[in-house]
């Protein structure tokens, strides 16, 4: 029997792990976003929920169980430490305390700057890359198709970097524009949601491949492709995490609409608070020094709220 009553269902879930349960009868169950699991199966998710169209397709992924939740927040937490509080609390403080020059200062803020940001980004393009195609895209098994949390990843890195550089290359550094790596990283993930939400809103086709979508098909909504990327490849849900996001996605109308909207509150007020961010560091109505402050605490929350979210 594939369900039980909410009842049995929340006791059964509190009372037994899931080394303890029985093989389920059903695909929903989260064992199947194991690896094991994965290669024994010889059908896809898709394909099982295409026989028993009487199921609402169930994520095969949770964070109740595991330590996934607790790297999730400690992941969090040193985005947060690295690119929000250091680099504020290292300029302030070596400028008015240590009288430290600028362009050392930023050559240390620099240094340590998107720290966890880059170990999470190499891991992840390691597990694409890798010969088995537990974590790649659906539709492909090219080992170099990368997902598109991987391209817009490259896009915010290469915008922060070249800002960091052209701001503290000269000896007396500008810190106008090391306020806007903050900025940048907003335009970057907001724009790319926006692109995408403009996309599935007006009807058009993929170019070229969107992590699971291939070119010519119906582009999806942006939060869909984050999620999936992320749940995916980040939190190691794989292949058969996407497989069941597909599913749900084309059962559900109100699992759609959901992710319509979740696209349009990450992207439009991404790029609306980018712009005053801008506005602020480039004006010299406000001091540099007070808008570097603004600037990179605002920009660095509201991207950790991206992977919080995700």
């Amino acid at each position: 029997m594939l369900f039980r009553s909410g009842a049995q269902a929340t006791q059964r879930r509190q009372s037994l792990a899931y080394a303890e349960r029985p093989e389920a009868a059903a695909y929903y169950d989260s064992r199947a976003a194991t690896r094991r699991e994965y290669r024994r199966r010889g059908t896809t998710l898709q394909d099982y929920y295409d026989q028993n169209p009487d199921l609402l397709p169930q994520l095969p992924f949770t964070w109740h169980h595991g330590w996934k939740r607790w790297r999730l927040g400690i992941l969090i937490f040193l985005m947060f430490v690295d690119a929000c509080v250091l680099p504020i609390v290292l300029y302030y403080a070596m400028y008015y305390v240590g009288h430290v020059q600028g362009f050392i200062i930023f050559i240390i803020v620099t240094t340590i700057w998107g720290g966890p940001t880059y170990v999470e980004f190499g891991i992840r393009t390691i597990r694409l890359i890798k010969k088995e195609q537990f974590y790649r895209p659906l539709g492909t098994t090219s080992r170099w198709s990368f997902d598109l949390v991987t391209y817009a990843s490259v896009i915010c890195i290469t915008a922060v970097t070249a800002l960091f550089i052209v701001g503290s290359a000269p000896h007396i550094v500008w810190l106008r524009v090391l306020c806007m790596p903050g900025p940048a990283i907003l335009y970057s993930l907001g724009g790319v949601l926006a692109l995408l939400s403009l996309y599935n809103v007006m009807g058009w086709k993929a170019p070229f491949r969107i992590s699971s979508t291939a070119k010519g098909e119906e582009v999806l909504p942006g939060a869909y492709y984050f999620m999936e990327d992320v749940v995916a490849v980040n939190a190691g849900g794989g292949r058969p995490y996407r497989e069941a996001l597909a599913a749900r996605y084309q059962a559900s109308h109100r699992f759609r609409r959901m992710l319509v909207n979740q696209s349009l509150f990450w992207s439009i007020p991404s790029l609306i608070l980018a712009i005053p961010l801008t506005v602020i560091a480039v004006i010299h109505a406000v001091p540099a020094k007070v808008a570097y402050g603004i600037c990179e605490s605002s920009t660095t929350t509201t991207s950790c709220s991206y992977s919080a979210s995700s």
